[in-house]
């Protein structure tokens, strides 16, 4: 097995290994696609060279990576490109050539009004190019590959199915580094070799909604209202234990065990711009404050419940409101709190702070409420 075979290996083996282990970071993705592709004409160089074309090919890649919050993720993708030769200096060729690919990706989310998320992003990596029966170059055909650095160019769009599936589409252009081929006697070859590529595919994020909300009485209590850069904490409530009325006189009464005090849930909010995901100052300055009692009473544990107004589209809104969550989720993580201690809902515009006719761009709808059971 060649070396970067093996690499291919190994990263999809700790990529299955990092799923099955960190299932319950909402942060997770993992996804799949499928698509077109097209190898523009290179030249070959030496006297086994020429111009070469390319008939239109397929593609498949899988990958494995990380929603950060604030518009950005960052995957490791595994992906192949298979064309067949069309002609070599003019002459008609058969024969295959391969691209196989180990890339960094990191993507950035355009915000927009609109119900499906531009984005666009960067990847580097390594490609093992090959040319399978590749002929005729000079007579001769290659059986040769050859591993170089690559990188790509990514643009597209994805559109929110559920709180945590994602159909999206995008278009690569691709591109290695010079790659170098011995024919089949003896001689060398060097050539580029890049694609233009359409993909359709489907990306699955871990955790999602699936954690139950924290009530108390059916709904949750005390919720703190920050606005104008003022916090005011709703205090635990004590419930006094009942005493049974007794009858004078009592001989050797019987002590009744008190019940332990119940506190209920403590909650905040933290407000967002119009269409945004990233947090103001007044809203870090919240989360710190969360932060600082979370750790004063010893919770290590924190919800978080994305809403918007209902000034876009109801799937622009639920995708607006997870991407919010996360935002607060990174800031508690920044704090020290582990970001597999912090559950995530996206609500959407579904369950509005102020629910009057004609306020869809109501402020105190662009929030996230901050659970601390």
């Amino acid at each position: 097995m060649s070396t970067i075979p093996k690499m291919f290996t190994v990263g999809l083996f700790m990529g299955a290994l990092t799923v099955s282990s960190v299932h319950a970071d909402e942060g997770l993705y993992a996804g799949v696609a499928v698509g077109f592709t097209k190898a523009p004409d290179t030249t070959a160089s030496g006297p086994s060279g020429g111009k070469v074309k390319f008939d239109n090919g397929h593609m498949g890649a899988v990958f494995v990576g990380h929603d950060y919050g604030s518009n950005i993720w960052a995957e490791v993708e595994l992906a192949r490109r298979a064309t067949d030769l069309k002609s070599v200096a003019g002459n008609i060729a058969s024969g295959e050539a391969l691209a196989t690919s180990l890339m960094i990706n990191v993507i950035y989310d355009v915000d927009v009004d609109l119900p499906v998320t531009p984005y666009v992003g960067i990847g580097l990596g390594v490609a093992q190019v090959k040319m399978d029966g590749a002929s005729p170059f000079g007579g001769v055909s290659i059986n040769d590959s050859a591993v170089v650095g690559a990188f790509q160019a990514i643009v597209g769009a994805r559109y929110a199915l559920t709180d945590q599936v994602d159909v999206f589409g995008d278009y690569r252009y691709f591109k290695t580094a010079d790659v170098d081929l011995s024919t089949q006697n003896g001689g060398t070859t060097s050539m580029d070799f890049s694609t233009h590529s359409g993909l359709l595919g489907l990306r699955y994020s871990f955790g999602g909604s699936s954690a139950a909300p924290v009530t108390s009485n059916g709904e949750d209590q005390g919720v703190l209202q920050a606005d104008k850069n003022t916090a005011a904490v709703v205090e635990p409530v004590q419930m006094a234990a009942m005493e049974p009325a007794v009858k004078e006189p009592v001989a050797k009464p019987i002590p009744e065990q008190t019940k332990p005090a119940r506190t209920l849930p403590e909650a905040y909010v933290v407000y967002f711009v119009l269409n945004k995901a990233e947090l103001t100052p007044e809203g870090h300055t919240i989360i710190q404050q969360v932060a600082d009692n979370a750790k004063a009473m010893e919770i290590t544990r924190l919800h978080l419940t994305g809403h918007t107004d209902r000034s876009g589209k109801e799937d622009y809104n639920l995708e607006l409101s997870k991407r919010r969550a996360a935002a607060v989720r990174v800031a508690f993580v920044a704090l020290g709190f582990e970001s597999a201690n912090i559950s995530i809902r996206a609500k959407g515009e579904t369950v509005p702070e102020i629910d009057i006719q004609g306020h869809e761009f109501e402020p105190k709808n662009r929030r996230v409420e901050i659970v601390l059971p």
